[in-house]
């Protein structure tokens, strides 16, 4: 930039140097962080007066000359134009614009990670996250519940259907509603598993009552009761890998079960086989209660795994559920001639045994939860779900 002196004079016309004379361009020395200056005159003024004050010279006007080919052109900043004649839509958008771009800017550095805020609470460990994960603090709370609403509502359906309005259907509708109001109640997960083993396991006691005035194997007691202390200690195999308490229970499960395969002749059945459904069906399910014991015995795996103990759990249940049914049908339809099949409020007792049965199967899992880690020292949460 070479900045120029203006002529004082207000009429604003510029004056010519006098011709003539012969001028030297004085040399300056650019001084550090200084700007460097120039006056560019057409006239040269007598070498005596070059130096000499410019009011003194008078040289106080704007004097202007045409730049030689040979030197080079100024080079001048660029600034930017001030649009003015935009209009009032023009001028919001820019602002809108603007605004956007800070308030992108804005919410982008509050939630750079740099800045966030520390969560609440002290710090999450890996050795608490490991913990959690084998020795979850509320395992199949949810299960248990929907599982309980699903069965009792289907039992519900069933026993009106097949029994009436009589006694005993009423007393199964008692149960199975009671069954159902605990698991949709808000309560604490030991209540709810305590409360609900103990309706499944009165719904059980009444089917089994029912089963054994109709003549329908005797040895279903120690079946149903094999079956409950089973799948609820596989459950809790499955829920706590490294608990002895698991192992112990599920020894005590096999050996029942075992124990009521060869009471009930299920090691013979397959010899004695008929073409009919009703010798081979049964015979069936005797058999997969034998494998179903020869599998829990994964239970006894190494504590990083689960052995599959919650899937030979749920298969027992269902097992156990298919062989009750199968029971009953051969008493409505014998095979031998017609003979008097179960009335309808004894069905309705069965099907509810047989919900209390897998419900309290599922509940007795929580409640080695709740045992061991009251013995363990752990302890629990109370809150309501």
């Amino acid at each position: 930039m070479v900045p120029i002196a203006r002529d004082a004079n207000p009429s604003g016309v510029h004056s010519a140097a006098p011709t003539g004379t012969d001028f030297t361009a004085p040399k300056i020395v650019a001084q550090p962080g200084a700007q460097a200056s120039a006056v560019v005159a057409l006239s040269d003024p007598p070498p005596e007066r070059a130096l000499r004050d410019p009011e003194e010279t008078g040289l106080t006007q704007t004097t202007i000359r045409e730049r030689e080919p040979s030197e080079p052109a100024p080079v001048l900043p660029l600034h930017r134009k001030k649009v003015e004649n935009l209009d009032t839509t023009g001028k919001q958008s820019f602002r809108a614009a603007d605004a956007a771009d800070l308030a992108a800017a804005d919410v982008e550095r509050e939630t750079s990670p740099a800045e966030l805020p520390p969560p609440p609470g002290p710090p999450i460990l890996a050795s608490d996250l490991l913990r959690e994960r084998m020795r979850p603090r509320a395992p199949g709370e949810r299960t248990l519940r929907r599982l309980a609403v699903a069965l009792s509502t289907a039992g519900i359906v069933v026993a009106v259907w097949a029994g009436g309005l009589q006694t005993l259907t009423l007393v199964a509708l008692s149960l199975l509603v009671g069954m159902l109001t605990v698991a949709l109640t808000p309560m604490s997960y030991q209540g709810r598993a305590i409360s609900l083993f103990l309706i499944g396991a009165l719904s059980t006691g009444v089917a089994l009552w029912q089963q054994t005035l109709h003549g329908i194997a005797p040895e279903s007691m120690v079946l149903a009761t094999a079956t409950i202390l089973l799948a609820g200690s596989l459950l809790f195999r499955a829920y706590y890998r490294g608990a002895r308490l698991a192992r112990v229970a599920v020894t005590a499960g096999i050996l029942i079960l075992g124990a009521w395969f060869f009471i009930s002749g299920g090691h013979e059945s397959l010899i004695r086989l008929d073409g009919h459904w009703q010798s081979w069906a049964p015979a069936t399910t005797h058999m997969g209660f034998g494998l179903l014991a020869l599998l829990s015995l994964m239970a006894f795996m190494d504590s990083t795994t689960r052995g599959g103990s919650h899937w030979w759990a749920y298969a027992l249940l269902t097992l156990y559920t298919a062989h009750i049914g199968l029971l009953v049908a051969i008493q409505e339809w014998p095979a031998e001639g017609a003979t008097e099949g179960l009335s309808g409020p004894a069905v309705a007792a069965i099907i509810t045994g047989v919900v209390g049965t897998v419900v309290a199967g599922v509940a007795l899992a929580q409640v080695f939860v709740v045992a061991y880690n009251s013995v363990s020292g752990r302890p629990r949460d109370a809150h309501a779900a």
